[in-house]
């Protein structure tokens, strides 16, 4: 019998997409997946119109590292946060997926580490096994507001193998939105120990107090830092499969146009559309961050009304971590899609064990995403507050 890779056997399931099989298997249910960021707002006219109007005589092959006239589309957009960016600090990828990916990939030897704030987006694991790269989390707390650690704390996690560390702002998944003050100390603290510090900026537009600083307003760390970004969540195009590496740091981007050749070019359809969506003006912006405050606020307030749930309200993106009263939130979450039903629907939820290197740590949680109408949030939280009601794991 041949014999699989140890990267492979190790590989994480998704906490996300890891009930998505069972779900398909269900009969005669609409269920509300409320469990994956992929939201129903309409994706923008401006990009359905370059997808009808793109026909080329020849679809071919194009630049590793993205065509030009897009990563200087994205280094305009981008200016907004760094005036003096070019477009050799840009590299188009296949999804946000893929820009941390080839970070990680161009960073890390195999063996190296990579520092994340928990909880953490649940493809950080998967994207660092791949690339042959342990994660190494340090444990951020409610209480604080999930703030990133301490320089103290920092300090006792790195090794001589830690390359990196690496965090989104706004955070997925708790929405934690983090400022300047934070951003420097902690950029300060990576440059004084060689580190690169990967910040992962796909939810930058959606916040709802204050912005987040972004990494890239920070000049004097401009070697150690490396942007992720991606079209998916602020155009709602998540299956356009468009993302952005940028860094002023002409050695890596050097090293990510290698790797970008080794997988051929970015698709050129996803890039004509993703000229359309970085030309959207900025009412855009303001008007989508509208959308999903009313969709989180919506969000909370069926959490707060549910008796046993607790979460913290985000101050971005749109996802709550919930704590729920049961034994084991990833047999809760399966009872949903195989055993409970309320009139004929039921709801799909991401357990938060995925979120946390140990995922007993998150036994008793899972992440909602408020990627759906006020009114079907609504629905949604009665079916889970009813199946709390009849779950026999409940405490």
């Amino acid at each position: 019998m041949p014999v699989l890779s140890q990267r492979a056997s190790v590989l994480q399931e998704s906490a996300i997409r890891k009930l998505d099989l069972t779900v398909m298997q269900q009969k005669d249910v609409h269920f509300h997946r409320l469990n994956i960021g992929q939201p129903d707002v309409a994706t923008p006219e401006p990009l359905l119109d370059a997808i009808a109007s793109w026909r080329p005589r020849v679809i071919a092959y194009g630049p590793a590292s993205g065509v030009p006239a897009v990563r200087e589309a994205a280094a305009q957009y981008h200016s907004r946060w760094a005036p003096t960016l070019r477009w050799t600090d840009v590299a188009v990828t296949t999804g946000g997926s893929e820009a941390l990916l080839f970070a990680f990939t161009a960073i890390c030897d195999p063996g190296d580490e990579i520092l994340a704030p928990e909880p953490y987006y649940t493809n950080y694991n998967g994207f660092a096994t791949v690339a042959g790269a342990r994660i190494v989390s340090i444990r951020t707390h409610l209480a604080d507001g999930f703030a990133l650690p301490s320089d103290e704390v920092l300090d006792s996690h790195v090794t001589p193998r830690t390359k990196a560390i690496v965090f989104s702002n706004p955070a997925n998944p708790t929405g934690a939105v983090y400022g300047r003050a934070e951003l420097e100390r902690v950029c300060a603290w990576a440059k004084r120990h060689d580190l690169f510090v990967i910040a992962d900026e796909v939810y930058r537009r959606v916040w709802f107090d204050a912005p987040p600083t972004s990494a890239l307003e920070l000049d004097d760390f401009a070697e150690n830092v490396v942007i992720i970004d991606s079209l998916s969540k602020t155009y709602s195009a998540c299956g356009l499969r468009l993302g952005f590496l940028i860094s002023r740091n002409a050695t890596l981007m050097e090293k990510v146009e290698r790797l970008g050749q080794a997988r051929l070019g970015p698709q050129p359809l996803a890039q004509a559309v993703g000229l359309a969506a970085l030309s959207l003006p900025e009412s855009y912006y303001d008007e989508i961050r509208g959308v999903y405050r009313g969709r989180v606020q919506k969000l909370v307030e069926a959490i707060d009304a549910t008796p046993g749930m607790s979460t913290s309200a985000p101050a971005g993106a749109f996802y709550c971590m919930v704590d729920l009263p049961v034994d084991d939130a990833d047999r809760f979450a399966r009872f949903l899609v195989t055993d409970f039903r309320l009139d004929g629907e039921s709801v799909v939820v991401a357990p938060g064990g995925g979120f946390y290197a140990d995922p007993a740590a998150g036994r008793t949680q899972i992440r909602l995403a408020a990627v759906r109408g006020a009114d079907e949030i609504e629905r949604a939280m009665r079916i889970l507050g009813a199946a709390l009601e009849v779950y026999p794991g409940r405490v």
